[in-house]
């Protein structure tokens, strides 16, 4: 009889120990079908910001992962240069009651049906996604500076004065 108690204590504790592993969300969460997410713009000469702003921090968080030049898996970004593109990978969670939708079977990869802005621009998918965690990949180009417009006036008169600035240098360096 003795033996009974302790084996039913035992079972009774395994059940306990087995609930307590189960995921953290349960089939009452609220489901989050879409994210939005803001970040600084990366700007020629600068480092990269790596503070993400979430549109709904009470349901979901998200942290940088890493910035990537484009055409380079391992190459993080320090400065990010003039006219190049760059990609943005973030990790994104749910908070307590909150959980992404289900996942669908997509070739090798599985994606959720979670649509991710940032910067109000759509992510795309880059690595294994869960009900717990989505990673997504925003990508953005750094735009060359802007080149003065010039007329055909202008062009003529900068002509003429690189002319003559070239006479006058070199009339200095003759005496």
């Amino acid at each position: 009889m003795k033996s009974a108690k302790i084996i039913t204590a035992i079972i009774l504790a395994f059940v306990f120990v087995s609930a307590a592993a189960l995921p953290a969300f349960a089939e009452g969460d609220t489901i989050i079908s879409e994210v939005r997410l803001t970040v600084t713009e990366p700007k020629a000469g600068a480092a990269p910001d790596v503070k993400v702003v979430s549109a709904e921090p009470e349901k979901y968080t998200a942290t940088v992962r890493y910035w990537l030049k484009t055409g380079s898996s391992d190459n993080k970004v320090t400065v990010f240069e003039e006219g190049c593109e760059y990609a943005l990978v973030v990790d994104i969670n749910p908070a307590s009651g909150f959980r992404f939708e289900t996942p669908q079977k997509n070739g090798s990869n599985e994606e959720s049906p979670t649509v991710v802005y940032i910067n109000n621009v759509k992510t795309r998918c880059v690595s294994w996604e869960t009900e717990t965690k989505l990673s997504r990949a925003y990508y953005v180009s750094v735009a060359e500076e802007a080149q003065e417009e010039t007329n055909f006036f202008t062009m003529i008169i900068n002509a003429i004065r690189d002319f003559f600035a070239g006479i006058v240098s070199f009339f200095k360096n003759l005496f």
